[in-house]
């Protein structure tokens, strides 16, 4: 984390309606994302960048096109999976099993490496999935700056 604390880990999601927006529409969340990055530091989980080039390779997207979005892609801070982040990983899927929270469930491991990306970093997290919502000890960048 820098030393300012203004570090924000952004979901998949949050990821590519800012740095690659639909040209068809526009997102109803995209100007309220960027609201809340506006003077932070913007990092991402090693998830989100899988899922990110998981989507280039099956885009269907042109040369030029890739090559833009592969640009924003490593511009934008990947934070490694260190050992902080997998004991976050375990514990997160501990604790969220033992509350009956959703983000332990297989399907949403790839939510839970995003989310310990955030809790090992002591970042907010945002992200459109309702699944962040009352994980136990993730701090959401809605929460961080108020309502």
């Amino acid at each position: 984390m820098t030393e300012d604390g203004l570090v924000v880990v952004i979901d998949t999601d949050v990821w590519s309606e800012i740095y690659l927006p639909r040209r068809a529409r526009k997102s109803q969340h995209a100007d309220r994302w960027r609201r809340l990055l506006t003077g932070r530091t913007v990092v991402i989980s090693t998830q989100t960048r899988a899922e990110v080039m998981f989507g280039f390779a099956v885009s269907g997207w042109g040369p030029d096109r890739k090559s833009s979005a592969r640009e924003a892609l490593d511009r934008t801070a990947t934070a490694p999976v260190d050992e902080p982040v997998v004991k976050a990983w375990a514990e997160l899927g501990a604790a969220c099993r033992h509350q009956g929270h959703a983000l332990h469930a297989k399907e949403h491991t790839g939510d839970r490496w995003v989310a310990s990306t955030a809790i090992a970093l002591g970042a907010p997290l945002l992200g459109g999935d309702a699944i962040y919502r009352g994980a136990p000890g993730l701090v959401l960048a809605e929460q961080a700056d108020g309502p």
